[in-house]
């Protein structure tokens, strides 16, 4: 019985590493900044929150569900910052990732610090660093076992023929990322005319390559992952606006290739003289995760808020058994100054 206890361990967990040592990710990677790259801390607003909830697989196992909650903010006040080289920021995200019936969970928490240099009235370079700790953990005893088919079917009766001992894990380990980010804006209004908001960077994550184990029998670690990414929003003429974004990331040898666009309609401008007329715009857009999915994105709008809901298409060899259903992602945004102008706007450069 040992030896048979060894094997499934062996079995389960040689099976399981490429899936385990993967990061999470989300299909609207425009909405998860600080995850992408620590110096996106204060890069594009003066301040941001956001709150973004995914589930996926529903229709061929227990869901897997993430959670995320992120602020981040510059620390110079606006007023005198055109008069020094560069500005600080900070922010700080957490999420929860809960996968399958197994219910292995994720929970980490990251700070990001950054800096970023004043170029010339345009153009910012920033350079971030970000330190956190997560928490994996699972419930092996969810999981159904060979000794439990009695010929026909799953009995959940009978005994799993597995050792007491072997009802999970749990395990902790910090984690360190860095990256660099170019910001280019003509003015702080970014949804009408002919203004423009440009970024793009890189970023190094698992610096330290964290190690850990699995009930001390199969040694893994989070591999080097690599991401580049940019994106724009771009003001075609008073009412519409567009607003492409490209990521591509690689882990060990797992590589992603993310590009798309949404397109914006505006609704109604903000008033620059009374809090009474709030901006408003609405849009959609499309996406293409390379061999994996379609997403298709909704957007609307308001005054400083953005709520953002995605679906994302199964295209991958998954698709037979999901019958071509993928994730729902939900996403809520503030930022501040207005996106729209109005009264609250303050230019970031003079």
């Amino acid at each position: 019985m040992k030896l048979k206890h060894n094997f499934i361990l062996i079995l389960i967990f040689l099976t399981l590493p490429k899936m385990y040592a993967q990061d999470i990710h989300l299909a609207q990677t425009n909405m998860t900044p600080l995850l992408v790259n620590p110096a996106n801390a204060g890069a594009e607003y003066t301040m941001r929150g956001i709150l973004n909830y995914r589930t996926q697989w529903g229709s061929i196992s227990e869901p897997y569900v993430t959670m995320m909650a992120a602020v981040d903010m510059n620390l110079k006040n606006p007023t005198t910052r055109t008069n020094n080289f560069g500005y600080f920021a900070g922010g700080i995200y957490m999420f929860n990732d809960k996968a399958g019936a197994s219910l292995m969970k994720t929970t980490q928490v990251n700070l990001s610090i950054a800096y970023h240099v004043n170029l010339n009235a345009k153009n910012t370079l920033g350079l971030g660093i970000q330190g956190g700790y997560f928490q994996r953990s699972a419930n092996i005893d969810n999981l159904t076992w060979g000794n439990q088919f009695d010929g026909y079917e799953y009995n959940q009766a009978f005994e799993t023929g597995e050792g007491s001992e072997f009802n999970g894990f749990s395990f902790g380990a910090t984690d360190y990322t860095s990256g660099l980010v170019w910001t280019y804006r003509n003015n702080e209004k970014y949804l009408s005319g002919n203004n423009l908001l440009l970024t793009s960077g890189v970023s190094l994550h698992h610096l330290t390559k964290p190690d850990f184990e699995t009930q001390s029998l199969v040694p893994d670690q989070l591999h080097y992952r690599f991401i580049w990414h940019g994106n724009a929003i771009v003001g075609l003429n008073p009412r519409f606006s567009i607003l492409p974004y490209l990521y591509y990331s690689q882990q060990g040898s797992i590589n992603e290739i993310f590009f798309g666009s949404d397109v914006l309609y505006m609704l109604k401008q903000a008033s620059k003289y009374t809090k009474n007329n709030k901006g408003m715009a609405i849009g959609g857009g499309a996406f293409y995760r390379w061999n994996d999915a379609v997403i298709l994105a909704l957007i609307m709008q308001y005054d400083n808020y953005t709520f953002g809901f995605s679906y994302d298409i199964n295209t991958s060899s998954l698709s037979n058994a999901t019958n071509k259903n993928g994730a729902y992602e939900f996403s809520l945004r503030y930022v501040y100054p207005n996106p729209f102008g109005g009264i609250k706007s303050t230019a970031r450069f003079k």
